[in-house]
């Protein structure tokens, strides 16, 4: 075909992409309906055609310079990377990571409640039978007996001392609860029982000897977000090891990777969780000038915090158009407009 009739056929389309585009410019790209967002992936996929057509059978032509001038403005609008990953790193955060943590909460309330159950057996145990101390209390934390009973109970040496070893602990048991899923969840459940026994049979000692509110003083303001990223990474694992059980209408292999998606947001949901409590345990935690009423109040704050997170962001439908030009831009060929 001729110039004019390539660009009788075709025209209606440039217009169509040249309007868009300029909708982008007025109001950006996020405030676009749907519609116009995946109609920008076609027209741009077509216009891209027309050029190189043009480039071949029109080499300095008019047309070849604006269809040259759409493309690029276009593609610098569609393959806008760095600012789309942003987008993307949001949405995950604020809209995929809170609803999935709301989707799981089954596993979530096994993996609490098995650390619950834990503690309750190693509390019990304790004030039972005292001597259980030497296999339940790690010796590094049974300095109290030798402390004074009157004036400053938490040595400065040994806040660091117990804060430290209970976020380490923390994060480790973490990671073996998520990493033992595949073992049908059984390891999982171990490793959360196992750790809430442990916490029960510290709170029992400290109990015993008189130091029950100094010792959730110091334990509850990172404790609090550290409990609630295990209960996070206690519930991936169970979402790997579940599928394998029960794959339901999947097969196994389809069910497995479908856990191991979820399971794989429920880790990184736990992260910021374990950050925060770490900065919790490294500066406010060891503050002599900070009253332990005030460190429950710290702790009542990060877990309600936490809990707000859990249960507000990610119900509201994302926007038509929010973060999906490069998606639109990738979809399968369709007829010419």
């Amino acid at each position: 075909m001729n110039q004019d009739q390539f660009v009788a056929r075709r025209q209606d389309a440039w217009k169509e992409l040249a309007g868009i585009l300029a909708a982008v410019q007025k109001q950006g790209a996020r405030r676009l309906p749907l519609e116009q967002v995946e109609r920008l992936g076609r027209l741009y996929r077509h216009a891209a055609s027309d050029l190189a057509y043009a480039r071949t059978y029109f080499p300095g032509s008019q047309v070849e310079a604006h269809l040259n001038q759409l493309v690029t403005q276009a593609h610098s609008i569609i393959y806008a990377e760095e600012p789309q990953r942003l987008r993307s790193l949001w949405r995950l955060f604020a809209h995929t990571v809170p609803a999935t943590v709301r989707g799981a909460w089954r596993p979530l309330l096994l993996a609490a409640g098995l650390m619950a159950l834990g503690g309750l057996v190693g509390f019990l145990a304790i004030l039972y039978d005292p001597n259980l101390a030497d296999a339940l209390v790690p010796p590094e934390l049974r300095f109290y007996e030798a402390a004074p009973r009157g004036g400053e109970i938490w040595p400065v040496e040994a806040r660091a001392l117990i804060g430290s070893y209970i976020l380490v602990n923390n994060v480790r048991v973490g990671l073996l609860a998520f990493g033992l899923g595949v073992t049908l969840g059984v390891g999982t459940a171990l490793v959360l029982a196992y750790n809430g026994l442990i916490v029960g049979a510290l709170a029992a000692h400290f109990h015993q000897a008189g130091l029950s509110f100094s010792f959730w003083a110091l334990i509850l303001p990172h404790g609090a977000l550290e409990l609630m990223a295990i209960f996070l990474t206690g519930a991936a694992g169970f979402c790997l090891g579940w599928p394998l059980v029960a794959p339901g209408d999947l097969t196994r292999g389809a069910a497995f990777a479908a856990g191991a998606r979820r399971a794989a947001i429920l880790v990184l949901s736990s992260l910021p969780f374990f950050l925060v409590a770490a900065a919790v345990e490294g500066f406010i935690t060891p503050m002599a000038s900070l009253p332990e009423w005030g460190k429950y109040g710290v702790a009542a704050v990060t877990f309600a915090l936490g809990i707000a997170y859990w249960l507000l962001p990610g119900r509201r439908p994302e926007q038509p158009g929010e973060g999906r030009a490069q998606e639109a831009a990738g979809l399968t060929g369709d007829p010419a407009p």
